[in-house]
């Protein structure tokens, strides 16, 4: 088990505790537990480097390289002029990448900064200029300026 997910069993046995000690878990708790991972997440993300190795593989790379596939959900988010769901991103690229990919690299690009969560979410999205409801609220994305 590597340390990062150590780390994340032991913060989720804490909550477990606490939840059954106490009948619930208080908001500021779960907060903590979810900027924990948050932080986790970062860390792992910053580029290693061994001791052994020269200063130039401790800089990291020098910018950020876009799959094919980031490159696509990406451009469809600034080319939309409006934030989009999960399932009018799916629809926008049917034929073109599978919907767990889509998902997946909207969220790839959300770890890298260049999509961020509006904040808002709905039930209703239009798919071809047709308002669909769907069971339950998606959130909404954007491209990061």
């Amino acid at each position: 088990m590597s340390a990062r997910d150590e780390v994340l069993e032991k913060a989720g046995k804490v909550v477990v505790v606490w939840d059954r000690t106490f009948d619930h878990v208080p908001d500021d708790l779960e907060d903590a537990v979810i900027e924990l991972k948050a932080a986790i997440q970062a860390m792992v993300n910053e580029p290693h480097a061994r001791v052994t190795d020269p200063k130039t593989s401790k800089q990291g790379p020098k910018g950020m390289k876009l799959s094919q596939g980031r490159t696509l959900v990406l451009n469809r988010l600034r080319a939309a002029g409006r934030p989009l769901t999960d399932h009018e991103l799916v629809h926008s690229l049917q034929g073109v990448m599978s919907a767990s990919g889509v998902r997946s690299r909207r969220a790839e690009l959300v770890r890298m900064g260049l999509a961020r969560p509006t904040g808002y979410s709905t039930r209703m999205v239009l798919i071809d200029g047709d308002a669909v409801e769907l069971p339950r609220p998606q959130n909404k994305w954007e491209a990061s300026s």
